[in-house]
C-alpha cells in the first residue's frame, strides 16, 4: 500500500494523488466545480477516499484541468469529461486487467462521472454525491445499466432531494442505493455518514 502524487496525462498535465490498495478494484474520485474553489483536497472526496480505501480499492483523486497544479483552464464540462477519461487510463494502467471499477464524484464531479460512464461502457458502477439536479440533467443516465449508488442531502438546494427522489425512483436496474443525509449541498460534519455509506453498502462484485 503507498500513496504518491501522480501527473496524469489528459489535453494538459494534470496532477493527482493515486493511494495504491488491492489491484482487484479500482476508484477515480472527482472534485466539485471548479470556478467555485473546487478541487481533490475536498472534505466530500476525501471521505470518498477514505471510504473506499477502507473497502481495498485503489483510488485515484485528481484536479481538474486549471484547478491547482493541473494546466489548461476550465472547459464548461467537456474538457473535464476527457480529464476523468484520462484519469481513468491511468488508474487500469496501476490495477489488475479485469478489476472491478467505480466511477465517483461529488457535485459537478458527480455530473462529470455520469457523463463519462455513458462514454465508457466497462464502468462497472457510479457513485454520485450531491448530483446538481438543479444546473444539470440526470435523464441521459437512467441507460446506465450497472450498479448506482446516490448520496443526497436533505437541506441540499443545488442538489434537490425531491428531484433526487423522483430520479432513484424513476431508475429500474435492480443494483441502486440511497442515502439522504439531513445536511445542505457541503456535508460539513457529515463525512463518516459518507465513509459509513460505502463501506457498509459496496460490494466488489467478481469478473
Amino acid at each position: 500500500m503507498s500513496i504518491q502524487r501522480v501527473t496524469i496525462q489528459s489535453d494538459y498535465p494534470l496532477e493527482g494523488i493515486l493511494h495504491e490498495n488491492n489491484r482487484n478494484a479500482g476508484v477515480v474520485i472527482c472534485h466539485p466545480h471548479s470556478l467555485y474553489g473546487g478541487s481533490m483536497f475536498n472534505n466530500v472526496v476525501d471521505a470518498l477516499e477514505q471510504g473506499f480505501s477502507a473497502k481495498g480499492f485503489t483510488t485515484l483523486k485528481f484536479n481538474f484541468r486549471g484547478v491547482g497544479k493541473s494546466e489548461g483552464v476550465y472547459d464548461e464540462g467537456k474538457g473535464e469529461v476527457h480529464d476523468l477519461l484520462a484519469a481513468l487510463k491511468f488508474l487500469r494502467e496501476k490495477i489488475d486487467k479485469n478489476a472491478f471499477i467505480l466511477l465517483t464524484g461529488y457535485s459537478f464531479g458527480a455530473w462529470i462521472a455520469s457523463k463519462a460512464a455513458m462514454l465508457d461502457k466497462s464502468i462497472d458502477g457510479l457513485f454520485l454525491v450531491a448530483y446538481p439536479f438543479a444546473f444539470y440533467d440526470a435523464h441521459e443516465i437512467k441507460s446506465f445499466s450497472k450498479t448506482i449508488y446516490l448520496i443526497g442531502g436533505m437541506y441540499d438546494d443545488i442538489g434537490p432531494v425531491k428531484s433526487l427522489l423522483e430520479f432513484y425512483k424513476s431508475i429500474s436496474i435492480k443494483e441502486k442505493y440511497l442515502k439522504i443525509i439531513p445536511t445542505s449541498h457541503f456535508f460539513n460534519g457529515k463525512e463518516d455518514d459518507i465513509i459509513n455509506f460505502i463501506t457498509e453498502n459496496v460490494i466488489i462484485s467478481s469478473q
